[in-house]
């Protein structure tokens, strides 16, 4: 049947074991850029922060509107770009998501940012003011957590929860596309292999 015989990539361990070749296979590339690209797939930053209205509707009291931060998170490989919103929250389970499904290691895995409401001269009631300390000092440990994520996990963008967390299926389309290309070229050569 189909699912075993690709068993060895669809499969949790089949696909860690996947992605761990995948960076095994860095060495032995000469190209730079190339090169460049594998050992750092994915770079990611959180480049903004903006107030977002959500339209409520509540029974008896008509329509009203909830503000809320998202960040606006930039991640990259190699030529290809891609720009997200997320909120706090989102964020928050997509960390627990990776936990609970250990696609990263609990006690290695870079903490999550504290859900903090007061600190030292700044409140949570700042929370929409995208220039309160309250709201940058989050973007900046959103922004430090992402990066150490990343770095740490280096092959977390081809993971499915990642891909559509952050739609980056491009991503992953591109980086299918190279292996594929490589993997035909390499049985061609294999067929006729030159004398």
């Amino acid at each position: 049947s189909h699912s075993q015989k690709f068993a060895d990539v669809t499969t949790d361990d089949g696909a860690a074991r996947f992605n761990q070749e995948f960076l095994i296979t860095t060495s032995t590339v000469t190209d730079p850029e190339e090169k460049a690209e594998r050992e750092t797939p994915v770079t990611v930053e959180i480049i903004d922060a903006v107030v977002r209205k959500e339209t409520l509707l509540a029974v008896g009291d008509g329509i009203g509107t909830k503000e809320h931060v998202e960040y606006i998170i930039k991640l990259t490989r190699g030529q290809l770009l891609k720009t997200v919103g997320k909120r706090y929250s989102e964020l928050q389970a997509f960390h627990n998501l990776l936990i609970e499904h250990r696609l990263i290691d609990r006690l290695t895995a870079p903490p999550f940012p504290e859900k903090q409401t007061f600190r030292d001269g700044w409140y949570k009631f700042d929370h929409t003011d995208t220039n309160s300390d309250f709201v940058r000092s989050r973007k900046v440990a959103l922004d430090a957590y992402l990066k150490k994520l990343f770095e740490a996990n280096p092959t977390l963008y081809h993971e499915p929860c990642a891909i559509a967390f952050f739609g980056i299926e491009e991503f992953e389309l591109k980086a299918a596309e190279e292996v594929s290309a490589k993997a035909a070229a390499a049985a061609t050569a294999e067929k006729n292999p030159i004398a």
